[in-house]
């Protein structure tokens, strides 16, 4: 995130006009909700997606609609999350993913029902940390922090994680990460993905 100051004089238009849509994901297999809604303020959205998603009973994302010359045609600037059926390929697309996961997850939580995705699986976070063996996160849950053994993973794995982590503790708290520290993280997080398949995805939080 970033915050640049401007000169609040450099618009050249202003509309109150907002064409607000909302997606709904409802589960595997499930079609997507989309709905428009206009002549709305922003806290009137918001109060819109607690009803269509059954106060995050469903996982959900809000963009502003955007008419563009005929050459672009209709388009959509994300306000909150991203289309849920993309595969993230970018630190950005990532976070708004996990935006989307967390509200949703969180909620479960607080129901008191299990930690789980639509789909059944659970979210393993993946970032190192001072005082852990193993970089591996479960958000909302009993098991924050993980153990190896709370994973369906091998022990090869789990000692190379443990491994990759004790390379980032073992340096000054200012210093930069080891040459290659990022690319070994990608591929111990396919090769936990892998490991994983049908269980949990992982989602990469260590940056690189």
């Amino acid at each position: 995130m970033r915050g640049i100051e401007v000169d609040e004089r450099d618009i050249t238009w202003e509309s109150n006009d907002a064409r607000y849509r909302v997606f709904v994901y409802s589960g595997v297999g499930s079609p997507v909700k989309a709905v428009d809604i206009v002549d709305a303020s922003l806290p009137e959205v918001l109060d819109s997606i607690r009803a269509l998603s059954e106060n995050d009973r469903s996982i959900w994302s809000l963009a502003l609609v955007v008419d563009e010359p005929v050459a672009q045609g209709r388009g959509l600037i994300w306000l909150s999350g991203m289309d849920y059926h993309d595969a993230p390929s970018s630190p950005v697309e990532w976070r708004m993913r996990a935006q989307m996961q967390d509200r949703y997850l969180s909620a479960r939580s607080l129901r008191g029902e299990p930690v789980v995705l639509p789909d059944g699986r659970r979210v393993i976070r993946m970032f190192p940390e001072w005082a852990v063996r193993w970089p591996l996160w479960e958000s909302f849950t009993d098991n924050y922090p993980l153990d190896a053994a709370d994973l369906p993973i091998s022990g090869a794995l789990a000692a190379q994680l443990a491994a990759w982590n004790d390379v980032w503790q073992d340096r000054g708290l200012d210093d930069p990460v080891a040459d290659g520290w990022h690319d070994e993280g990608w591929a111990l997080y396919r090769r936990l993905q892998a490991e994983l398949e049908g269980v949990a995805e992982v989602r990469p939080e260590f940056g690189g």
